[in-house]
């Protein structure tokens, strides 16, 4: 989706929120909006849902994992991680980013009853976000700059390379002085240190005293208010430069076949059509055989018709042709089979060649006489032979006429001694 709801949950109990919409530059789309997080359902309606968790509730650090990225990872970070955390990590959740530069894993870490209670209330208020970060991801950092996002709840403090600290506003001037005397005589005590500070002016107000003290010991402080609160910076910060999605491992969400129907939208189609080309294909088959089926059978009628011209209309010519040879065999010197066996021997040895065919045949009882194309007479001939030598039967060449490239003949078999 181009669009974003960005709703930044409020700290337990509360079951408020404040939201905003935004397009994938992190531009607005309309005014920031607070109050139950209901009521930021019908905001959410075409738009992918992005939650922002309260940042002192969700720890954030770094692990040096070798694992690669997945299932396996996510089962490591617990042990690599126990000796830095004061829960017992069988009830924290723990969830990856990238690797960086140096080879380790940033990690968030929060309570899992918290994490569940996060998204129970979004499921209860008809919203299913398809990310959930820490807002301290949203803060952001600058080169050679720390960020200081200060808030009614508590405040963030995102030093130059990226690593966030969530602060409480009680002890803040006491932190803050404490951090700036830290980097002072840090490693990096001849670097400048700048200092960007963002708020509401309401907020911003009673640090005045703090901002006078910081200011002689530090290259620059810049004071920053923000009249429609932080949320909108936060927002466009977020949908442009995600941080680590809290929706991993037991709380991933489960996508639905609707989800996965826009990326598989084209291979449906091409299947569809695949299938209707099949489905024509198949048609014209059948329409074919259909039509090849009608003309053997013109071609069987008219050659039991050439056989046996004195038959009027027959339904079905198989069935009548084995009727009239029976009957034929019947009335035979050798027997109700003699013209079969006969037919099969010549079936047999005209199969032989290739290039050769029978026209038409006549019998009566003793003889049988063929009419038979075939390319040469060379063909006509070693049909000749094969059917006197299988036995029982003697043929003859009675003519052998030239049509074109190919030799028409007639071939006379009679019983052996007959």
């Amino acid at each position: 989706m181009s669009e974003s709801l960005v709703i930044r949950l409020d700290p337990a109990p509360c079951d408020t929120a404040t939201w905003v919409a935004v397009d994938a530059t992190g531009a607005l789309l309309d005014q920031p909006a607070a109050g139950p997080l209901a009521a930021a359902s019908p905001a959410a309606a075409g738009r992918q849902v992005i939650a922002l968790l309260p940042a002192l509730e969700v720890l954030r650090t770094s692990a040096d994992v070798p694992l690669k990225a997945g299932s396996r990872l996510l089962q490591a970070l617990p042990f690599a991680l126990e000796e830095q955390l004061a829960a017992d990590v069988d009830e924290l959740h723990f969830a990856a980013g990238s690797r960086d530069e140096h080879g380790r894993v940033p990690v968030a870490v929060v309570r899992r009853d918290a994490m569940a209670a996060w998204t129970q209330r979004l499921g209860e208020a008809g919203l299913k976000a398809a990310h959930a970060y820490c807002e301290s991801d949203a803060v952001g950092a600058m080169p050679n700059t720390a960020t200081l996002l200060i808030q009614a709840d508590g405040a963030v403090l995102t030093a130059a390379d990226g690593s966030a600290t969530a602060l409480d506003c009680d002890n803040l001037d006491a932190v803050l002085e404490l951090w700036v005397s830290q980097q002072l005589a840090g490693a990096d005590a001849s670097m400048p240190l700048h200092l960007v500070v963002y708020g509401t002016p309401a907020v911003l107000a009673p640090f005045a005293p703090t901002w006078e003290r910081l200011q002689v010991r530090l290259a620059s402080l810049d004071v920053r208010g923000l009249a429609e609160g932080a949320l909108p910076r936060l927002a466009a910060r977020i949908v442009t430069s995600p941080g680590i999605d809290l929706l991993q491992g037991e709380f991933a969400r489960r996508a639905g076949l609707a989800s996965y129907w826009p990326a598989w939208r084209l291979c449906a189609a091409l299947a569809a059509a695949l299938a209707l080309l099949a489905l024509g294909v198949q048609l014209l088959e059948t329409s074919r055989l259909g039509r090849e089926a009608a003309r053997l059978d013109s071609t069987i009628d008219q050659a039991f018709h050439y056989v046996f011209p004195d038959a009027g209309p027959v339904a079905d010519a198989r069935t009548e042709l084995s009727a009239r040879l029976q009957q034929l065999g019947q009335q035979g010197a050798g027997g109700p089979r003699e013209f079969l066996d006969v037919l099969r021997v010549v079936g047999q040895t005209v199969k032989a060649e290739n290039q050769a065919r029978i026209e038409g045949l006549s019998y009566r009882p003793g003889t049988l006489e063929l009419r038979l194309r075939a390319p040469n007479v060379e063909a006509l001939d070693r049909i000749q032979q094969g059917v006197t030598q299988s036995g029982g039967v003697r043929a003859q060449i009675q003519s052998a006429n030239s049509v074109g490239d190919q030799v028409v003949g007639r071939l006379q078999i009679t019983r052996a001694g007959g």
